[in-house]
């Protein structure tokens, strides 16, 4: 994707689909690893997350479920079936005051059962809370067949694919990268106030 100079003389960094690698121009060979400053810096880690954000700038949030009106904005990858998700789910629902654009990456069948679900509902926001909250386990799902369903939840793994995602669930929050279900830094994000 794109090929360029780092702070080491001849050292160029290679950004890939699947990540960060460098090239050694003069020993003509690929090295693989992060650069860390001796103070301790990872510049590799830091441009992994400046290269993350804007693949996310290009994610179209229009294709995914929008939850909430609230000042904090939150772009989520998500499971129903992942306990994981189902925690940070109910922090979130605690906090409010957020705008969430809610992408599924089922990591299973039954997973995928239940976006279908929820997608093919004429209440979706409801029936994603009833995923998430519990409801839906259990319990016999309609099978659901729309091609518009099944093309949404293809887009969505793609973009989940683009990002790299290998688990759920995954957050930008305010611009601001959360991988796992962190509830301490999910409810510092979402209770601190915009621009601090």
């Amino acid at each position: 994707e794109a090929l360029k100079p780092t702070v080491i003389k001849g050292l160029y960094e290679v950004v890939t689909e699947r990540g960060i690698i460098y090239y050694a121009s003069e020993a003509e060979c690929l090295v693989a690893g992060d650069i860390i400053t001796k103070q301790g810096i990872n510049i590799t880690q830091q441009r992994r997350r400046e290269i993350l954000l804007a693949r996310v700038k290009a994610i179209p949030l229009d294709k995914a479920l929008k939850v909430g009106s609230g000042r904090h904005t939150v772009i989520e990858f998500t499971d129903p079936n992942c306990a994981y998700c189902r925690r940070a789910f109910q922090a979130m629902e605690k906090i409010g005051d957020m705008t969430r654009y809610v992408f599924f990456y089922p990591l299973s069948e039954a997973s995928a059962d239940k976006v279908k679900h929820i997608l093919c509902a004429d209440d979706r926001i409801g029936a994603y809370k009833d995923a998430f909250s519990g409801e839906l386990d259990n319990k016999y799902l309609d099978p659901c067949e729309k091609e518009e369903v099944k093309t949404m939840m293809e887009f969505h793994r793609e973009q989940g694919k683009k990002l790299g995602l290998e688990g759920t669930p995954f957050f930008i929050i305010d611009g601001k990268i959360v991988a796992g279900a962190d509830i301490p830094l999910i409810e510092k994000l979402l209770t601190t106030p915009l621009g601090k």
